[in-house]
């Protein structure tokens, strides 16, 4: 099932993620980078939605538990991109996230092509980073969340369902 942008809003309010917003890819220009999960659409705005992709800005020193809670400086902050077909990030969000490099993304194709699930690999992948937090680091867990999926894309859209209905 495809979602929308007040889709992906909502479910991210209901699962306490922290959803910086919603974008088309152009519409980035219009936005100052900061701490949280971004949603983006590869397709320019104004136009039907193709793709949901997502990128966090974060610090390890916000993680629960982390031990020294001072400001984060900007030095400290990191990114990550994630694509479920494991395309790298369009140009837009590479401007965007200039001040972040090197930016970690996965090439790792995961969806399968004839669904339209990616919104719902989006925020399943922002859950596992806030709340089923394993690793040390916001990338450990983001490794952990890509091994996690088979080899074939029919069996993770299966997958995908099962580990939704455990959080929802």
């Amino acid at each position: 099932m495809s979602l929308t942008n007040h889709d992906i809003e909502r479910i991210s309010r209901k699962l306490d993620l922290p959803i910086i917003g919603v974008f088309s890819k152009d519409e980035l220009v219009l936005e100052k980078p900061q701490i949280g999960t971004y949603h983006i659409n590869l397709s320019d705005s104004g136009k039907a939605g193709s793709h949901w992709t997502m990128f966090k800005i974060f610090s390890d020193k916000d993680r629960e538990g982390a031990s020294d809670k001072t400001k984060t400086s900007k030095k400290e902050t990191n990114a990550l991109y994630f694509d479920s077909f494991g395309i790298d990030m369009p140009i837009e969000v590479k401007n965007f996230l200039k001040p972040f490099r090197p930016i970690t993304w996965s090439n790792r194709h995961i969806q399968n092509v004839n669904s339209e699930v990616c919104g719902w690999y989006n925020l399943l992948l922002d859950y596992a980073l806030e709340h089923r937090q394993v690793g040390k680091t916001y990338l450990e867990d983001y490794e952990k969340f890509l091994e996690s999926w088979s080899d074939s894309t029919t069996e993770n859209t299966k997958l995908l369902k099962e580990r939704f209905k455990k959080i929802n």
